[in-house]
């Protein structure tokens, strides 16, 4: 579960972790309020307006603004809330800002301009351990840097029964330069800021940038976390905060609710497969036509039509999708099950939504469920192999 910035601050201030003084707001009115108390509380002649979406790269694409006074509260977060934000980790739709963080501006020191970390702590799968990433050049996208300046990425592997050693976070300290008052301030930080990871269950705790003041604090100013979805039945209070308007949160979810392997992506034809291996070679197929994938979505074994029903339903509801191909191999469930799934659940929405379907059914009930999907009068293409089928998805995508 992808928690927005705002709410990663929470986390962080829960732990005694110094944060940015910050308000959020859904409205321009809020946001100007906001400010009235930000700048009363700070005595800071600017701050920063910050929107709130699970992507990066916002500060690229407008979605970060320091503004100075309150007309340009009002007027930034016009432009900003309601808005679609596209950034180089979103599609090119966009996320919808809902919300905004105003934030006391930490870099308003004229002439003592904070020095800027990156520093991450993550489950490392392949040693089975956590891990801490970190670097001197804070502020860049870390995936760039790793490609051009591999040597400038320093990690450090924690025992999952020793915990964070002090030992390792004078090393880490070092290793950024860090010396004296800063040393002991960032070990202090470092600490704490595994105590968080560990008791949300975190799977990713990003901080970009990570920065030292002239007074040597160390403050984390743009904060990412993704939660453990296995995990939160120990942290309970964390489904309360997550973000239910965000679309493809609320797929997720309710395909989770149905028993089904559900991933959004950003393409524009939907699958739906019977096996995460079938899955991964039907979409590799569709990108080989020319075409996006725009979900992984694996029904399973053991489904039954109610459940092909409501598979069919999640991917209708994604606006992106053009097309959708449906590959399943009969073994365990029949051919004759899915066909009922899907002819269910076209028969429940809008009749003006025709998306054409391609469908490849082998096994079990084969012929049946072919002679059921034929005499349904629905806009299916039937295909007999998968490459038959991923030339009819782009010969559909040609003519839209």
């Amino acid at each position: 579960m992808n928690l927005h910035e705002y709410q990663g601050r929470d986390i962080l201030n829960s732990f005694s972790i110094q944060i940015p003084y910050g308000i959020i707001a859904s409205s321009p009115e809020e946001a100007v309020k906001a400010a009235k108390i930000i700048f009363q509380r700070t005595e800071k002649k600017s701050l920063v307006i910050k929107a709130q979406i699970h992507a990066g790269g916002r500060g690229k694409s407008g979605g970060v603004q320091i503004v100075k006074t309150l007309d340009e509260v009002y007027e930034k977060s016009k432009n900003i809330l309601g808005k679609f934000l596209v950034t180089s980790q979103t599609s090119k739709k966009g996320k919808l800002v809902r919300k905004i963080l105003l934030s006391e501006d930490i870099y308003s020191y004229e002439f003592n301009p904070p020095r800027e970390y990156y520093l991450s702590i993550l489950l490392n799968r392949d040693i089975e351990k956590n891990m801490i990433l970190y670097s001197k050049e804070g502020g860049m996208n870390i995936e760039s840097l790793s490609k051009k300046n591999p040597e400038k990425i320093y990690t450090e592997k924690i025992d999952p029964i020793l915990g964070l050693q002090l030992f390792q976070t004078r090393k880490i300290a070092f290793n950024l330069d860090m010396y004296n008052d800063s040393l002991k301030n960032f070990s202090s930080f470092l600490i704490s800021l595994y105590e968080a990871y560990k008791a949300c269950d975190a799977l990713l705790l990003e901080i970009n940038p990570l920065i030292k003041t002239f007074d040597n604090k160390i403050i984390p100013v743009d904060i990412k976390i993704v939660l453990d979805d296995n995990a939160l039945f120990r942290n309970n209070k964390y489904f309360m905060i997550e973000d239910k308007e965000d679309v493809d949160i609320l797929l997720e979810k309710e395909a989770n609710e149905a028993n089904l392997n559900f991933i959004k992506l950003e393409g524009n034809v939907g699958c739906m497969v019977n096996g995460a291996g079938l899955a991964m070679a039907t979409m590799d197929m569709i990108k080989f036509c020319g075409g996006e994938p725009a979900n992984f979505l694996d029904i399973g074994g053991s489904a039954d039509n109610k459940r092909v029903e409501k598979a069919f339903s999640i991917i209708l509801k994604d606006q992106s999708v053009k097309t959708i191909l449906i590959n399943i191999f009969g073994g365990i469930v029949r051919c004759d099950t899915v066909a009922k799934g899907i002819i269910n659940s076209y028969s429940k929405i809008d009749h003006d939504i025709k998306i054409p379907v391609v469908i490849r059914l082998q096994g079990t009930n084969e012929k049946t469920a072919k002679e059921m999907l034929k005499k349904s009068s629905l806009p299916i293409y039937s295909a007999d192999t998968l490459k038959d089928a991923a030339d009819k998805i782009k010969n559909i995508l040609h003519l839209n």
